[in-house]
């Protein structure tokens, strides 16, 4: 199943930037609204608790004035004087995103940490680029505006607006994290039509999971695979009370083709679900299934939407089971037509091999050396499932896997091809 990113822009300078946002974005948003506004009103007709809310809520404003003073006193604020080309670039892109003013941009050296980030202090925006980051992009211009586009997104986008009045929302359990989730997804759209180039943009987030010097050698396809890890009980509920999505999830949903061949059930769900259910309050329980599951089901509604076919419930106690209603028919002899398919693309492979040419590093790079090998001809496909043959590079050649006879990956019959052939 695939999904297009709905982020729509181009290197071009001329070019508007405008992205469509996170499917659940706006729906947490309004529950995060109608939930504090209702706390606030509680909180109104109670004198105790507007009085602790009124310490808290100085307390954090006098932190975060004295974290905005460490920032102008300590970074480097960019301009026409002080590092103008990174200067130009940034009020190129708030040009392109229509933005009316733009924010105050620092440098700053942070210890080897590999961050940048918005913020905002009375009506002032800013953008804190850390230098390590910007370092370890090693003069890839667009991984760089990747990082950038994501950053002015957050302010274009107007996420740094109402922090007050949804501040109660943050501590109702999972909800206010679901929205910070579902806004970095936005975001990474920004980014995405900012970099204009898509090899880049992905390398923009490679390098956050690997730092500048490996991530051009990471193997996309087998770190969006890393999805499975988490697709437990305890570590699904993990990603739900994190701020910031898992970076395999943030390249899958920028490219959900590097997840081809390989499907993750929703096994982790419904066990996090069922954690929640036994250790938290009937009240508790309700926010979350108010804001993370909302996430979850509208996102899997849009990606069935956009892919034509609305899957059936996947069982919990079944991560293999899938929907097959709507699966290509088989032809007369799909095991032969399967060989066939195999033997073609491992020609090719080998034909590389045998030339000392570097074998494709994932599935995307498979594809385009196919159709740069073959014009006109169309890359052959799994007979079972219709989809592309999953692929992976080993340490002594590769892989090739069909989801096998029951048409459904993560089963006991899928098959695997190896390469060279063993013994």
């Amino acid at each position: 199943m695939t999904t297009t990113v709905a982020a729509v822009g181009s290197a071009r300078s001329h070019e508007i930037i405008r992205v469509e946002r996170w499917p659940a974005e706006y729906p947490l948003f309004t529950a995060a609204v109608v939930i504090s506004i209702l706390a606030w009103i509680l909180l109104t007709i109670s004198i105790i608790g507007i009085a602790y809310v009124a310490i808290i809520a100085v307390l954090i404003w006098f932190l975060h004035m004295g974290f905005v003073a460490h920032v102008r006193g300590n970074g480097v604020r960019l301009g026409p004087d002080q590092f103008p080309e990174l200067h130009a670039r940034i009020e190129e892109i708030a040009r392109r995103m229509e933005m009316e003013q733009v924010p105050e941009a620092y440098l700053m050296q942070a210890g080897g940490a590999l961050n940048a980030f918005a913020t905002r202090f009375l009506r002032r925006h800013m953008v804190v680029l850390f230098s390590d980051l910007l370092e370890a992009c090693h003069g890839n211009d667009a991984a760089r505006d990747m990082i950038i586009g994501h950053e002015l997104g957050h302010i274009h986008a107007g996420h740094l607006r109402f922090r007050w009045l949804i501040m109660p929302a943050s501590f109702i359990p999972f909800l206010g994290s679901a929205l910070s989730r579902a806004r970095e997804f936005t975001c990474d759209r920004y980014g995405y039509a900012t970099a204009g180039d898509h090899s880049s943009a992905l390398l923009g987030l490679t390098i956050l999971a690997a730092g500048g010097k490996h991530a051009p050698s990471v193997n996309r396809t087998a770190l969006v695979r890393q999805r499975q890890d988490l697709n437990t009980g305890l570590m699904t509920l993990a990603t739900w009370f994190s701020t910031h999505p898992p970076l395999a999830k943030r390249l899958y949903a920028l490219d959900p083709s590097l997840g081809a061949g390989y499907h993750v059930s929703n096994a982790g769900t419904w066990r996090a679900l069922g954690i929640v259910g036994l250790m938290l309050s009937p009240f508790i329980l309700g926010g979350f299934l108010a804001a993370t599951v909302l996430d979850d089901w509208l996102v899997e509604f849009r990606e069935a939407m956009e892919a034509g076919t609305v899957e059936s419930q996947i069982d919990a106690t079944d991560p293999g089971t899938a929907a097959t209603s709507d699966l290509p028919p088989l032809p007369n002899n799909p095991d032969q037509v399967l060989n066939d398919a195999v033997t073609r693309i491992s020609a090719m492979l080998n034909a590389e091999l045998a030339a000392g040419r570097e074998l494709p590093a994932d599935l995307e790079a498979l594809a385009g050396l196919w159709v740069e090998k073959n014009p006109g001809s169309d890359i052959p496909r799994d007979p079972y499932d219709g989809d592309l043959l999953g692929y992976a590079r080993t340490a002594t050649g590769y892989s090739l896997y069909s989801s096998g006879p029951d048409r459904k990956f993560e089963t006991a019959d899928d098959l695997e091809f190896k390469f060279p052939r063993e013994p």
